[in-house]
């Protein structure tokens, strides 16, 4: 027999043992069941009642709810107050996949919303346990498959009672949940230093570039002080564009020459060291040093208001990419920070209904801020660290996000 057969884990803490089997039961067995009641969006205000709103589910909050941040004030209607040991699943959202999900909410008398399916779980569940189950692995397939509806789809108590919910005793439940909770939390704080990377990336790149009708940015670099100037992208350019580079050649493993095909440009950074695919074939045309890339097509004006520089040489583009390779006069990673942080000038130029287009003759006309090539190159060198700094907390946040994904194959049924 097989070990899922079995209900056994493929990893588990050492106290427990290891061929200890978990047990099954139907939730309804294991639970109370209740709704939410009451309160929108527009009841909100700024203190006041706590109140846990469904929409935020999906925004916010994590596996365990410690607090909330929204208030409401008091209404003489029926209120639904937590106790501290609930758990809620959204009884409505836009795909099945979307209310598959579940949150503890740890602290008592916060306000629980209308549209919030309320699970109260007896004493032999642990609540944390709970939701991390019914978020994933077997009991969230079952709840995407008991959702109902097309528009809007839907769950409901009488749906979550008839989930099959698979557990083992409650101290390894507890273990099980605080271990997770303990991933969660650094998974949080990761997400965070990612967030205030950015945050600090966009502050200097709205600082550091004058605004509209200025000839200096608010923010420089010790020992300049002369006025910036404005000059026509296509003044210092020479337009070329990619060729062919089909889809079925490309290949992530390294192998043949380093490409970028057209799609590849909204994945990018403004300047880039390292493709992320490559093909065997000759197809693409080779981008000459100290070019900016721009994708020539897009189902949306800002799909199109962006550009890209690579700092490898022998790379080819593909169809669809236009190539701006600039005078020696000004660097390609000076200018690439420069117009993604003023890329709305972007969105005039763009062509077509259905389909999105942009042509080197509208890009040529796009002002550019201009300044000494001393000074660019600090302000590239500057962005580049902080694009590093971005990337390193993204794989971070990305390995934490991998280990959690393992634990969960490998510590429940």
């Amino acid at each position: 027999m097989s070990q899922s057969k079995k209900l056994i884990p493929k990893r588990r803490f050492r106290e427990f043992k290891i061929d200890q089997q978990w047990l099954t039961n139907k939730l309804v067995s294991m639970a109370e069941f209740s709704k939410g009641n009451g309160y929108s969006k527009n009841d909100l205000c700024e203190c006041g009642l706590p109140i846990l709103l469904y929409g935020r589910l999906y925004t916010q909050y994590k596996t365990v709810i410690e607090s909330v941040d929204t208030f409401v004030k008091n209404r003489k209607d029926s209120i639904v107050f937590s106790s501290g040991n609930e758990v809620v699943v959204p009884a409505s959202g836009e795909t099945a996949e979307d209310i598959a999900r579940a949150s503890f909410i740890e602290q008592s008398g916060i306000i629980i919303g209308g549209d919030l399916n309320i699970i109260k779980p007896k004493a032999q569940i642990d609540p944390i346990f709970l939701a991390i189950s019914l978020s994933n692995g077997k009991q969230r397939k079952e709840l995407v498959k008991r959702a109902q509806g097309k528009t809007v789809v839907h769950i409901h108590n009488s749906d979550l009672k008839e989930v099959k919910f698979i557990f083992p005793e409650k101290k390894e439940q507890t273990q099980i949940g605080e271990f997770f909770r303990k991933l969660d939390n650094l998974i949080q704080t990761q997400q965070k230093k990612l967030h205030k990377a950015k945050i600090l990336k966009s502050a200097y790149l709205a600082e550091m570039f004058p605004c509209d009708g200025e000839l200096k940015p608010k923010l420089r670099f010790k020992g300049f002080s002369g006025s910036w100037s404005y000059i026509r992208l296509g003044d210092i350019t020479k337009w070329s564009k990619g060729a062919n580079l089909a889809k079925n050649v490309l290949n992530e493993d390294g192998k043949g020459n380093p490409v970028i095909h057209y799609a590849d440009l909204y994945k990018f950074t403004p300047v880039i060291d390292e493709v992320i695919h490559w093909s065997d074939t000759e197809e693409g045309n080779i981008i000459p040093p100290n070019s900016l890339l721009f994708p020539m097509s897009d189902v949306t004006p800002n799909g199109l208001a962006r550009t890209t520089t690579i700092i490898k040489e022998n790379v080819r583009a593909s169809g669809d990419t236009l190539i701006a390779t600039i005078s020696n006069d000004m660097l390609a990673e000076y200018l690439s920070y420069e117009i993604n942080a003023n890329c709305k000038k972007i969105l005039p130029l763009v062509t077509g209904t259905t389909v999105r287009h942009i042509s080197e003759d509208s890009l040529s006309t796009l002002l550019i801020n201009n300044t000494d090539k001393i000074e660019q190159t600090k302000i590239g060198n500057f962005f580049k660290l902080l694009d590093q700094k971005i990337a390193l907390e993204q794989r971070k946040l990305d390995k934490l996000n991998n280990i959690k994904h393992a634990y969960l194959n490998e510590m429940f049924v």
